[in-house]
């Protein structure tokens, strides 16, 4: 298998241009693919989740279920990616994997939740609560962020003006 300086495989590349085709054709020679992460620490399945290639996602999690515990090296998960992403099919699809964790609080202290809470994402936080998504503030109360408590208070701040 080739890669490159940063790990990109070939399923990388593909995934990234949203070639469900190729894709499928690389897992079916060798689903292993889907478990290689970049340098970054991302799978095909990260980056699937974030630039909204549901078909694409799919397929991965039907070749290697077990990749949707696996995080970058900022402590994300693809439920995190996936509400960066705000494609909502994505955020459902990763609820119902039974090996999604829900609970991963990543390297910013932020849950899945949060970060659609930070990024205003009113149905997306609707939808993780109704599927039991808590926030930090829930999972470890002792868990403080200084930098993003102040930018949460500037942005109530304004909110209020």
């Amino acid at each position: 298998m080739t890669v490159d300086v940063s790990n990109t495989t070939s399923l990388h590349t593909a995934e990234n241009q949203g070639h469900i085709e190729v894709v499928n054709y690389l897992l079916e020679s060798q689903s292993s693919l889907a478990t290689i992460a970049k340098s970054n620490g991302k799978t095909a399945l990260h980056s699937s989740a974030r630039n909204g290639h549901l078909q694409v996602l799919k397929a991965l999690l039907s070749k290697e279920p077990g990749i949707a515990t696996r995080m970058i090296n900022k402590g994300q998960t693809a439920l995190h990616m996936a509400v960066k992403g705000q494609n909502l099919e994505i955020v459902k699809l990763l609820l119902a994997q039974n090996e999604t964790d829900t609970k991963v609080i990543n390297r910013s202290h932020e849950t899945a939740l949060d970060t659609a809470e930070k990024m205003s994402q009113a149905e997306t936080v609707a939808i993780l609560q109704e599927r039991g998504v808590q926030s930090t503030k829930v999972l470890n109360p002792q868990a403080t962020n200084p930098a993003r408590e102040l930018k949460q208070t500037v942005s109530d701040i304004k909110h209020e003006a």
